[in-house]
């Protein structure tokens, strides 16, 4: 039960404005959206009617004025964020590849973002947010934005803690030059409820078997793997395995799709949901942004998780968001 006037969920992160394209990532009066993993998750949760609380640094200028008011805008509380007079908000943008894909462009070196660190976590709109949540979400990414950001999030898995972590991998090769994924999977184990994609999990621990990965994490209650387009799994702390399989769906643009998925999956953990409709709830949120070119978008209706599993595996989610 959510209690007014707190939230049941604090993001921590790095926001970003996403910029129309790569030609646009040095301008930094470019038009933009908000942006960033834990941006998206805050944002995605609002939409769902979470009390969400987002909680990181932006630069004193038009991109971090945006990602405040886009969060403000949605019912985010944002009394938790600190303006960077001197460093600016990181930029991004998103192309098409040869192959299909997207390719990344970022200029988050140096951004207020990456300034961020422990003491962030001591001012007192931030630690007064974070000691009254349930939950904190965070990702593997921030660890790799700055040595700052890592000592940052290595403090909110400290325990002993009231609150419970979700922690997404978001395993992103370019950010870690030397190939290295140790720190990420260490912190990985201090979380509570562990987020990764199968192909994540061959990257940074060398498998996506269920039982070798609950191995590998025996700290977390629930290691959570999504197996793209197939399935999402969650492993028990005892070996025992709930699986729900993922929607067939138009996909647009694939960018924000697992920021969803876990706004969907902490929704209903917000909600002391049973953990498979809480994978449910993971796949209608990512495909609510699988057929959008944005980050985040809001979720497809809620009585779709009652479907039997014979409709739920003949559901198609098309490019208009109609569910048939």
């Amino acid at each position: 039960m959510e209690t007014p006037g707190r939230s049941a969920v604090v993001c921590f992160g790095e926001a970003l404005a996403l910029v129309p394209d790569a030609a646009a990532v040095d301008d930094p009066r470019a038009p933009a959206h908000a942006a960033g993993a834990e941006v998206n998750v805050a944002l995605d949760l609002a939409a769902a009617g979470v009390a969400v609380a987002w909680v990181g640094r932006l630069g004193d200028d038009r991109h971090g004025a945006l990602v405040q008011h886009t969060l403000a805008a949605a019912g985010v509380d944002t009394g938790g964020i600190g303006v960077d007079p001197d460093l600016p908000t990181g930029r991004y943008a998103k192309s098409p590849a040869p192959d299909g894909g997207t390719v990344m462009t970022y200029r988050r070196s140096g951004s207020a973002a990456s300034a961020a660190g422990p003491e962030l976590l001591e001012l007192p709109a931030v630690r007064d947010r974070i000691a009254d949540a349930d939950w904190v979400h965070v990702s593997g990414i921030t660890a790799a934005v700055s040595t700052s950001c890592a000592a940052a999030l290595a403090a909110l898995l400290a325990r002993p803690r009231r609150y419970r972590v979700v922690f997404d991998v978001n395993w992103r090769e370019q950010m870690w030059p030397d190939g290295n994924p140790a720190p990420v999977a260490a912190l990985a184990d201090r979380a509570d409820v562990v987020l990764v994609g199968a192909d994540e999990a061959r990257r940074v621990f060398g498998t996506d078997d269920p039982a070798r990965l609950r191995a590998l994490l025996p700290g977390p209650e629930l290691v959570v793997v999504k197996d793209g387009a197939r399935r999402a799994l969650a492993v028990h702390r005892d070996g025992a395995v709930t699986e729900r399989a993922a929607l067939v769906v138009d996909v647009v643009e694939p960018v924000g799709a697992g920021d969803a998925f876990a706004a969907g999956l902490l929704t209903g953990l917000v909600r002391g949901e049973d953990v498979g409709r809480c994978l449910r709830r993971g796949h209608l949120g990512a495909a609510a942004v699988l057929v959008v070119p944005g980050d985040s978008a809001a979720p497809l209706p809620e009585h779709l998780l009652d479907l039997d599993d014979d409709a739920w595996a003949t559901l198609r989610v098309s490019a208009d968001r109609e569910a048939v």
